[in-house]
């Protein structure tokens, strides 16, 4: 077969566009890469509040910029400042840390309180390892002082990844603002990109999209705030030390799905243990009646109007966000594997669709 004249050029041009586009996509990615983690979570948020943002800018007569300054200034509220909170209370529980590790030899472990043998299966067990830890207590502080030591060094790694992933939430909050401002001209955008890449059938994947964010971000996100406020009143109330590491602990918990009662319950065994038994039983029923059971309740509600995604997706973004965005990806990781979910179940469904259309057309 004799070659077509200029098909050849045309296909080493084709190469060097793809090339070219190529580079220039790595490049912007290159550049971006530093806030990819606060610009994701930015959309985010954006999509999220869109519908309050909608409402508010009714109530203020078409005053956009004021809306989203409301709603910048809410979020900092609710998750800026308690986040920098707790990095200074964390930076100032350090200290005293680093300086336990150094005089536990001086430490004098009382006698076993009465009520710890009488604990079912486990009661005889415990009591005699502390018996046995009582006796030996120089050599126990000994083999665990290195092990302390290093979770001393692990928590000021993390102290100072908390301040970065801080300023990255602060980022994240300022442009959120900015893309409720612009966000008609924005979802166009989106809307046609998406016809672009994937056609007509594609074109309802962005409101599936935007209702799959709103759905874990309220219901999971929020029920771990609500939690996690609830958790830091109760231990404030019973004098816990260090109310707000421990809080942080249990939003950390409780966007995993994992049960709050991991932080707030040996909390209460510890106030029980310094005689204080009042405080000891109202850590426990706040616990049982109000940090779990909002969980049923509050999360149902929000999440009624979005996808059900299933807790094994849930768990593994958060891990996965958490390793590869600290603490800002406990936010950014659920989100993105649920709408990876979403958008595969509709790739299928649409698959679906289009075979029993051919098979139809073929009977």
């Amino acid at each position: 077969m004799l070659p077509i004249p200029g098909r050849s050029s045309l296909s080493i041009l084709n190469v060097f566009q793809i090339a070219i586009l190529a580079m220039l996509v790595l490049a912007c990615i290159r550049i971006l890469q530093p806030f990819l983690g606060a610009l994701t979570w930015a959309a985010i948020i954006a999509i999220s509040a869109w519908p309050l943002y909608c409402r508010l800018k009714l109530r203020l007569r078409g005053r956009h910029k004021l809306a989203a300054l409301l709603i910048v200034l809410g979020l900092s509220c609710a998750l800026a400042i308690p986040i920098g909170l707790m990095a200074l209370t964390l930076a100032d529980t350090l200290p005293h840390l680093a300086n336990l590790t150094q005089g536990l030899s001086n430490f004098r472990l009382p006698d076993a309180p009465s009520w710890l043998s009488t604990l079912p299966l486990a009661g005889e067990g415990l009591t005699r390892l502390w018996q046995s830890t009582q006796a030996d207590l120089p050599g126990f502080f000994d083999k665990i002082r290195p092990a302390l030591q290093n979770v001393v060094l692990f928590l000021l790694s993390g102290g100072a990844n908390l301040g970065l992933s801080l300023l990255e939430i602060v980022l994240a909050i300022v442009v959120a603002g900015l893309l409720l401002i612009n966000g008609d001209k924005l979802w166009e955008l989106v809307e046609r990109i998406v016809l672009k890449l994937g056609g007509e059938t594609a074109g309802e994947l962005p409101e599936v999209i935007a209702r799959t964010i709103r759905s874990v971000t309220t219901g999971v996100v929020g029920t771990a705030l609500a939690q996690t406020v609830l958790c830091v009143i109760g231990l404030l109330i019973a004098g816990v030390p260090g109310s707000l590491v421990l809080g942080f602990l249990c939003f950390i918990i409780a966007v995993a799905q994992l049960p709050t009662l991991i932080v707030w319950l040996p909390a209460a065994a510890w106030v029980f243990y310094t005689g204080h038994t009042a405080l000891g039983t109202f850590l426990m029923v706040w616990g049982f009646l109000l940090i779990n059971t909002i969980d049923n309740i509050l999360k149902p509600l929000l999440i009624s109007q979005g996808a059900q995604m299933p807790l094994s997706v849930i768990f593994l973004g958060v891990i996965g966000g958490l390793i590869a965005w600290g603490v800002i990806g406990l936010f950014i990781g659920p989100t993105l594997l649920a709408v990876g979910l979403t958008m595969l179940r509709h790739w299928l469904e649409r698959e679906e669709v289009e075979e029993m259309a051919g098979e139809g057309e073929q009977g």
